[in-house]
């Protein structure tokens, strides 16, 4: 019985050490995607990714519009990437990675007429 006791009492200290380890760690930015959708089509899609140090802008629908996306990194003001072209599928943008200047916020957009309209509200990557 004795030998019970302190058995348990051992595997709930280091369960307790581990739960306290996971929670000191780093945090881990997950990846997040922003879209915009008109009609029944995905117009724009913009996706931060493993560090987070970049986004990409894809056109989802050859409608001849361009596409971009709106991102803050966590030094410096709002930034902008567009592809104007209005191709398609095949056609993506991708910002320059800096890990060590992470995107913290970032939102898709369509450019009609000059115009951008966003995806509401900006997706925050946990950096």
């Amino acid at each position: 019985m004795t030998r019970y006791r302190k058995t348990g009492r051992a595997l709930t200290v280091g369960a307790a050490l581990l739960g306290a380890l996971a929670l000191s760690g780093p945090a881990q930015a997950a990846d997040r995607t922003s879209v915009v959708a008109y009609g029944a089509h995905i117009r724009a899609e913009a996706r931060s990714y493993g560090a987070n140090g970049a986004v990409k802008v894809c056109d989802r629908y050859a409608d001849g519009y361009g596409v971009a996306v709106q991102y803050h990194r966590k030094v410096g003001g709002p930034q902008r990437l567009a592809d104007f072209k209005g191709t398609g599928r095949t056609r993506c943008s991708v910002t320059t990675d800096i890990q060590s200047n992470p995107i913290i916020l970032f939102t898709a957009c369509v450019i009609i007429d000059d115009v951008g309209y966003c995806a509401s509200p900006y997706q925050d990557t946990g950096r």
